[in-house]
């Protein structure tokens, strides 16, 4: 195996495909990404998977050799970010040791063979629907999963409907629902795990367009370079919808989003274990207090209009600074 690369396109792979790699694994190889080098497409293909979610990313090389190499990820990233030069060359030889050279740096590092690696199935479905915006839904969402990644409720559900892309998420104290691409029309609903989505939206930007599709029991995005799949979950999620039909506010405030967003970034300036945030609401301010063990910080003023007192998870905080526009309502009621 014989080749050469552009050192910044490689990298920027590369840092993309490393997502997939599990943070804990008995397997050797998965702390890997396997490289694929065809000399007759003159290409370079990366792969990486934790088993629930893989990627695959490709960029042109001049592959003199074809072959396949497993390298531990964090070192590949790491060399290719320290190379000083603008290209970079990989060979593997027979007794399994790969060399990088690239300016006046070479790398020398014994590497598993590429048939080793456990390669996931990545079918391309047969119909796809083209969807953007992808990061800013995810982020909107994301917060208010539940964290116990065997639940259902660490799940999204994503709704394509004549409306287009909608999505909600639920961890039994908060909803939170966002539109997504409008031109995104069908009819099925998904449930893919709120982790796989994080993960997704890390390598992407809003204005990449990707392609989505079903292939199995897996969902499939792909944006001709880069193809991500995850595996989807089955199983009845809460509903939602019918939860907020029948949701009675015993009181709203409107408020601005970015004054809120500033009044609980000033009150949780304590790190606490399982903080509150207190919301003392007057006719004329609202006064934000983290409580916790020991003693509360100060409190943090901005001016709605209402006249209750409500206390919030901690999980909005993350979310907070995701609003721009004037939000309403802050609405309490139990949960469910």
């Amino acid at each position: 195996m014989l080749i050469h690369v552009k050192r910044e396109e490689a990298l920027a792979l590369v840092k993309q495909v490393m997502q997939a790699i599990p943070r804990k694994t008995t397997v050797k190889a998965l702390e890997g990404i396997h490289m694929e080098a065809d000399a007759n497409r003159s290409l370079l293909t990366l792969t990486a998977t934790n088993l629930e979610i893989a990627i695959r990313a490709s960029l042109c090389a001049a592959a003199e050799q074809s072959g396949s190499v497993i390298l531990p990820a964090r070192f590949l990233a790491d060399a290719l970010s320290r190379f000083d030069g603008d290209t970079v060359g990989l060979e593997l030889d027979e007794a399994g040791r790969c060399t990088l050279r690239s300016g006046r740096a070479r790398y020398e590092i014994q590497a598993l063979p590429g048939a080793k690696y456990p390669m996931p199935e990545l079918p391309f479905p047969e119909d796809t629907i083209s969807v953007k915006g992808l990061r800013s839904l995810a982020r909107k969402l994301l917060f208010a999963a539940a964290e116990d990644n065997a639940a259902l409720m660490s799940c999204v559900k994503l709704t394509l409907g004549p409306e287009g892309l909608k999505a909600v998420s639920t961890n039994g104290f908060c909803v939170a629902e966002a539109r997504g691409d409008d031109s995104c029309k069908g009819q099925a609903e998904l449930l893919i795990p709120a982790r796989s989505l994080s993960v997704l939206a890390s390598i992407s930007h809003d204005s990449d367009v990707y392609e989505m599709g079903l292939a199995g029991k897996s969902v499939v995005f792909w944006d001709g370079t880069l193809l991500f799949t995850a595996r989807l979950r089955e199983g009845r999620y809460p509903d939602t919808a019918l939860l907020m039909e029948r949701f009675n506010p015993r009181y709203s405030v409107s408020v601005s989003a970015e004054e809120l967003a500033a009044a609980l970034d000033a009150a949780a300036v304590l790190k606490a274990e399982s903080p509150r945030v207190a919301l003392a609401i007057g006719a004329h301010e609202l006064r934000a207090c983290l409580k916790s063990p020991g003693t509360p910080s100060e409190p943090a003023f901005f001016r709605p209009a209402a006249s209750k007192m409500l206390g919030i998870h901690p999980v909005f905080l993350r979310f907070f600074p995701c609003w721009t526009k004037k939000f309403r309502p802050i609405q309490r009621t139990r949960r469910f």
